[in-house]
């Protein structure tokens, strides 16, 4: 059965008019919505779990991510060819341009405002592969067998892991992570300008819960301060001060986030995405200009 077939018959919906957009489709109706209709490569379980997030924020009254929309006879999603779909409410808007300071500040913002609310989700029900708060113990381990594949002068990034991983075995860290499994927090997995739009009113939207896990949600704002300030030391305390604005960061918080960015995540990331050819991708610090970030880094706490 074709898909647009499928589409008609599960959300009572007619299309007007349609575009692919990357993996997503722009949907026009009949009666004059415009629509995001998105494949996921999960399970049913899975796409349950993003869709429950995205009703947990609508219930919260969040207004800048999509919202779910529900076919007759309560139809949550489509089944297509080995994929589920998911339809949702297009945003419209651009992506924020990072290099920007202004938008990469509301960046930061928007992250705290989201945090604000990315809890209050119960583990119950919820696919195992998709509970990673312990995930944070082993992401050390995981980049130091990453980076050791390779040969050069690299003992400086493996020693980054050494002390994110000494620092992981904290108490500090212990109770951090159970405070955030506790409080049933989840973390957006990718938040950087692609998963971002900006609209007309200039405020940003978070449209992509693809990546989404109950997680720690520093697991976000180390995520875009990597992305945006490779080991810019100045640069990150300056985000770390705007998102505070929005949402003030506890001293678990602080534990956290100083753990994960001791780790050589933009070089990882080179590593992973290019493999060999790793060197030609990004500049990698000196000694010196590693140890200042790392001066800095303390700060944090």
């Amino acid at each position: 059965m074709p898909l647009w077939t499928d589409f008609n018959k599960d959300f009572g919906l007619r299309v007007k008019r349609r575009k692919k957009i990357r993996d997503v489709y722009q949907v026009f109706t009949t009666t004059g919505r415009t629509l995001c209709y998105k494949p996921y490569k999960t399970g049913e379980d899975e796409v349950a779990f993003i869709r429950k997030l995205f009703v947990h924020l609508d219930n919260k009254g969040y207004r800048y991510t999509p919202k779910p929309v529900e076919g007759p006879g309560q139809k949550l999603w489509s089944f297509h060819r080995g994929q589920y779909w998911l339809l949702t409410n297009w945003v419209k808007g651009r992506s924020p341009n990072f290099t920007r300071e202004s938008e990469l500040m509301k960046g930061f913002r928007t992250l705290a405002k989201f945090h604000r609310l990315a809890e209050g989700v119960t583990a119950e029900g919820i696919p195992k592969g998709r509970i990673r708060y312990d995930e944070l113990y082993r992401r050390p381990g995981n980049y130091r067998s990453e980076i050791s594949r390779y040969g050069g002068s690299l003992d400086r990034f493996i020693d980054c892991c050494h002390k994110a991983e000494a620092f992981s075995q904290k108490p500090a860290i212990a109770s951090a992570v159970e405070m955030e499994r506790n409080t049933g927090a989840f973390s957006h997995g990718d938040y950087n300008y692609p998963n971002l739009v900006l609209d007309r009113s200039n405020h940003l939207h978070l449209i992509d819960l693809e990546n989404a896990s109950m997680n720690v949600r520093m697991i976000d704002l180390a995520h875009i301060l990597y992305r945006n300030y490779p080991w810019n030391g100045r640069g990150v305390l300056k985000g770390i001060e705007e998102y505070d604005r929005k949402r003030p960061l506890s001293a678990e918080d602080r534990h956290l986030l100083y753990m994960l960015l001791l780790l050589p995540y933009p070089l990882v990331r080179a590593m992973k995405q290019f493999g060999n050819h790793y060197p030609r991708h990004i500049e990698l610090p000196s000694s010196s200009r590693l140890s200042g970030y790392k001066k800095t880094l303390r700060k944090i706490l």
